[in-house]
């Protein structure tokens, strides 16, 4: 149309032609709702970034800037569950941090645990307490004392925020507080079964006055070396070799006196020579 009569019959409609791609009033609806639900999803994570996140850590890791918490604020100038910045630890690693009246506070024998703030997109899950039964072996983290030993549940009765647990190393027991407590993996209780058994053993041959492994001339013996001569007995040490391996005197299979050079690890002390009836009055 290039121009519009002023004196048009009203008995017409006129169009306008658009574009086919102009968005429809509900595209355009829809277009900001969805603007307006991003904006408010992006708000929200500002706002999730702006909260502090602290992980737990263990106390031997402590170090200025990060943070000691009191489950139990142990005087009145500190509060239970705040978060106070370690501005120093000092040379027995004990953190220092400064109290709500503004003195230094040596955390010294004090209940407490160390965090760490970390940003939300890093942060690590804090450690639950574990839903433990008799039986099952746990570690002990974050504790004034003996932490890091492995200790397992041996009753139910307790507290409602201790277990009654028993150390693996030496077997004391004690009540443990279950925050302290997590599950102890299978190569943590394997090591400290371990160190047990070595801690037993030492304590047997230190009855007798002895080392770990030292035997003496006269000792009676049991071995078994089944790496050559595919044999067990009991023998008596008679002496020792050029590297100091005992060499041990005993029967054969067939019946005749013999003598092996044999490894400790290969023998087992049956009677120390001190104990010996037969040997009473030698020498």
């Amino acid at each position: 149309i290039d121009e519009v009569d002023s004196n048009y019959d009203e008995s017409y409609v006129l169009f306008r032609k658009v574009s086919a791609s102009q968005p429809s009033l509900e595209d355009r609806v829809s277009t900001n709702e969805k603007d307006i639900e991003a904006l408010k999803s992006d708000f929200a994570a500002l706002k999730i970034e702006a909260v502090p996140k602290y992980v737990r850590i263990a106390k031997s890791e402590a170090k200025a800037g990060d943070y000691v918490k009191f489950d139990e604020a142990p005087c009145g100038y500190l509060t239970a569950g705040k978060y106070y910045e370690i501005y120093r630890v000092d040379d027995c690693g004990d953190p220092i941090i400064v109290d709500d009246e503004g003195d230094g506070f040596d955390t010294y024998g004090e209940v407490f645990e160390v965090y760490r703030k970390v940003s939300v997109a890093s942060a690590e899950a804090d450690p639950k307490p574990e839903r433990l039964k008799v039986g099952d072996y746990a570690k002990v983290v974050n504790a004034a004392f003996n932490d890091e030993d492995i200790v397992e549940i041996s009753e139910d009765r307790g507290t409602i925020s201790s277990k009654f647990a028993r150390r693996i190393i030496d077997g004391k027991t004690q009540y443990v507080p279950k925050r302290e407590l997590v599950r102890a993996t299978d190569e943590e209780v394997a090591e400290a079964k371990r160190k047990q058994a070595e801690e037993e053993e030492r304590k047997r041959w230190a009855a007798i006055g002895r080392e770990v492994d030292e035997y003496k001339k006269g000792d009676v013996v049991a071995y078994d070396d089944q790496r050559w001569f595919k044999n067990s007995g009991i023998g008596e040490v008679i002496g020792f070799g050029d590297i100091g391996n005992p060499e041990v005197e005993a029967i054969d299979y067939e019946g005749h006196r013999t003598s092996y050079f044999l490894k400790s690890e290969h023998l087992n002390l049956v009677t120390p020579v001190e104990a010996r009836f037969d040997r009473k009055g030698d020498e």
